[in-house]
């Protein structure tokens, strides 16, 4: 079974990140995921807007949320499949790439998921 097929059968938080994606971006988000006691599966990709990749990834995880990244263009968004592509529910740009801010996203990420107050 492909990687892509797996994706719509776990209850994860999919994560799509265009190459390179370097730990110390992901390595945080998935600290506010597990944080909040929500799973996620990252899976690299050859390319796309990080937006993009980020309606592609809730419309694949099974939890509808997923998490774009494309640090060629220093964008990471945060969506949900019911919101329409160009209106991610979060996107940091490259001055909000800080360590704590990526933090947050993986929780907003995971309270989504459970329906939570979203911390701002």
């Amino acid at each position: 079974m492909s990687a892509f097929a797996r994706m719509a059968q776990q209850p994860v938080v999919i994560i799509l990140a265009a190459k390179p994606a370097p730990v110390e971006t992901i390595a945080p988000i998935l600290w506010g995921l597990e944080e909040e006691g929500v799973p996620a599966e990252l899976y690299e990709v050859a390319g796309g807007e990080g937006e993009a990749l980020a309606k592609e990834a809730a419309e694949r995880s099974t939890l509808n949320v997923g998490i774009g990244i494309n640090l060629n263009d220093s964008v990471i968004a945060l969506h949900h499949r019911n919101l329409p592509l160009k209106r991610p529910l979060f996107t940091l740009r490259s001055a909000d790439l800080q360590p704590s801010d990526l933090w947050v996203l993986g929780k907003n990420a995971a309270r989504l998921v459970k329906g939570e107050p979203l911390v701002l």
